[in-house]
């Protein structure tokens, strides 16, 4: 699989990436020790491209990572002497999971988003520092939901300013894992465990077998590819926001060889941002159905009927309150995320 945004090999089937995972920030025999920096004083090191580098697994500790990216934008003249480490911005390790200790990096294994940054400068920090895959630009609060909030809202994003966005979340529930890509600069970061603790829910009390099960405002379709994992027959994706349907589908491809599923249908052309009455993007099959809509969830029902369960998860600011009614027309439970 290439990836969408950089034509690279940032996308690879979930099952490599689960046989290598923890292994992938461990540190070697030969590692240099942590660093032990002070991330919220002002920083003096000048860090380059080789500080803190094992010389046998070419890794780094990743604050030397993000001291070389301060030391050059101090250089450049765009942060202040007394800088900290905290100010450069967010790290995202390029494959998201519980780390007990500080990850070592190797290449294209970061995606920084930043505050305050230029495109020239964003290319310069990719260009030289060899860990950051990709620089994003943050636009509104940490706490600004990315996408739209309903189909009448202007949608949010961030400025992908240099190299790729593409990367990854492992996620664990108790009858196995699975790999959710995202274009970080347009889909919401989150990290939140309660989301899986009720499909797993629904997965104990057997509601997940043989069911069929729709997932609303699916994102990248994290719940509803764990609801095929755990027993779903039919799982049916919606979402109004054209870069989530995207990335489920993208999803659907990266973990079919865990799923066992085979797509049978993709419209790659299709480019309608924001969506109305439900369009079937992607259709998969093997051991579940799997149909992917871009619509609005207010008209899913022209196009769905007669399911089990749909699931809502709407962004914390928005109240699913006005969606139950919609949601009960097509389901015969809805569970509230």
């Amino acid at each position: 699989m290439k990836c969408p945004t950089c034509n690279g090999n940032c996308v690879l089937p979930a099952e490599s990436v689960l046989d290598e995972l923890f292994g992938i920030y461990m540190a070697c025999g030969s590692c240099p020790p942590d660093p032990l920096f002070n991330k919220n004083t002002p920083f003096k090191e000048h860090i380059d491209k080789n500080s803190g580098r094992c010389p046998n697994c070419k890794k780094r500790h990743i604050d030397y990572v993000i001291g070389n990216v301060l030391s050059l934008l101090k250089e450049k003249g765009f942060f202040p002497g007394d800088a900290s480490l905290r100010e450069v911005g967010t790290p995202l390790i390029a494959v998201g999971f519980q780390i007990p200790y500080p990850p070592r990096l190797g290449e294209d294994s970061l995606v920084l988003v930043m505050d305050s940054v230029t495109g020239e400068l964003a290319a310069d920090i990719v260009r030289t520092v060899p860990e950051i895959k990709g620089v994003i630009k943050r636009k509104g609060s940490q706490s600004q939901s990315i996408g739209i909030l309903d189909t009448g809202s202007t949608p949010h994003t961030y400025e992908m300013l240099a190299g790729c966005d593409m990367r990854c979340d492992i996620v664990a529930s108790s009858f196995g894992e699975l790999c959710i890509y995202k274009n970080q600069s347009k889909i919401h970061i989150e990290f939140n465990n309660t989301k899986i603790a009720k499909i797993e829910e629904l997965y104990f009390k057997g509601e997940l077998d043989n069911s069929s099960v729709v997932d609303g405002f699916c994102g990248p379709g994290t719940l509803g590819l764990l609801a095929a994992l755990g027993g779903a027959k039919k799982v049916i994706f919606n979402d109004a926001w054209l870069p989530a349907v995207r990335n489920t589908i993208l999803n659907i491809n990266a973990n079919s060889g865990i799923l066992g599923l085979k797509m049978e249908l993709e419209t790659p052309d299709y480019d309608t941002l924001i969506g109305d009455e439900p369009v079937l993007l992607a259709k998969a099959g093997g051991t579940s159905e799997i149909l992917v809509y871009h619509g609005d969830i207010k008209k899913l029902k022209s196009a769905v009927d007669g399911c089990d369960i749909c699931i809502i998860d709407t962004f914390p600011s928005v109240n699913p309150a006005v969606f139950i009614h919609h949601c009960r027309e097509i389901a015969k439970k809805v569970v509230v995320i």
